[in-house]
């Protein structure tokens, strides 16, 4: 099971049928969101299709608590993945309580796109915002979850695809005015809302009850950043040895250049004693060169800097 889907369990079993307005807000979101109209031999009929059976059941429930109307689940096919996919028919009773569609003067169903969640208290904000992520959510978590195609690997990602840029602009309304900073694009004609930052998925999580999945999020994201900060601690000490291993080869390099001039005996004892302690130990870090001379860490680095500088003259001089 991955991230997104426990996180809808939770959700799901954290959703009690106890409000009604809460349940006419649940189940009118979802079929907003994506239920579909059909035309049987018994007039209009509502469906939604789903891989997730108890979130079907969940919304048959809710239904059933806020119009006395339950769906009649059924298997109905498998998706391109092999999961089974289920599909919940509500019959048209349930548009006397939801107008998601009418008949025109001439006889014709036509949708309506008026959106009917006007003044929603705070449970039914976060009714509201449960019923999309389960319905027409996703969320992808490092390490905590599959990555689709279309994600890059490593990011966080939460987003709800909504079919009615009507119905999108209103969700992203809504989100926005409760602190969320989701944004909207548009994908293979479908209207996308989502949030990148790992701090709003968590809040989102928050809001929607999901406190399990707001636990495992932040036990992704403290691990991440000690991995980040073992990584650049790796990093900093592999560019300190690269950097030591460059300067020492440089100094060995410099010391065989004077004393195969011959300027290597003409310098001060203080020169050549170090100069031969670098060619015995071209290994050694400046702290153990200052150990062994009893010199300063700076004192070493100071001669060694002035036979490299002698060096280069040197080399100009015969240039």
């Amino acid at each position: 099971m991955t991230f997104s889907q426990q996180t809808k369990a939770e959700i799901l079993k954290s959703f009690k049928i106890n409000r009604n307005c809460c349940c006419d807000t649940f189940v009118y979101t979802v079929l907003k969101a994506t239920g579909s109209l059909e035309l049987t031999i018994r007039g209009i009929a509502l469906s939604v299709s789903s891989e997730n059976l108890d979130f079907l059941r969940v919304l048959s429930d809710a239904a059933y608590h806020s119009a006395g109307v339950r769906a009649n689940i059924q298997s109905e096919n498998t998706s391109a993945r092999g999961a089974v996919i289920y599909r919940a028919m509500f019959d048209k009773r349930l548009l006397k309580k939801f107008p998601l569609a009418y008949r025109d003067e001439e006889g014709f169903v036509r949708i309506n796109n008026r959106i009917l969640l006007e003044n929603m208290s705070d449970c039914c904000n976060r009714a509201f915002v449960q019923a999309l992520f389960v319905s027409c959510g996703s969320l992808v978590v490092p390490d905590g979850g599959e990555l689709t195609d279309d994600l890059p690997a490593g990011r966080y990602h939460m987003e709800f695809v909504l079919q009615s840029q009507e119905f999108a602009q209103f969700a992203l309304n809504m989100l926005q005015e409760r602190g969320f900073n989701f944004r909207i694009t548009t994908r293979k004609n479908n209207h996308v809302l989502y949030i990148k930052e790992s701090e709003q998925i968590a809040d989102m999580l928050v809001f929607m009850n999901a406190m399990s999945a707001k636990l495992q999020l932040e036990n992704v994201i403290i691990q991440r950043n000690l991995r980040n900060v073992a990584n650049r601690q790796s990093n900093c000490i592999s560019a300190n040895i690269d950097k030591s291993i460059a300067a020492s080869a440089k100094q060995v390099e410099s010391i065989r250049l004077l004393q195969n001039s011959g300027k290597l005996s003409q310098l001060s004892k203080q020169l050549q004693e170090i100069a031969s302690l670098r060619l015995a130990n071209p290994d050694a870090t400046m702290a153990e060169l200052a150990t062994m001379s009893g010199v300063t860490k700076s004192g070493v680095a100071h001669r060694l800097d002035k036979l490299v500088s002698l060096a280069r003259q040197l080399e100009e001089g015969e240039n």
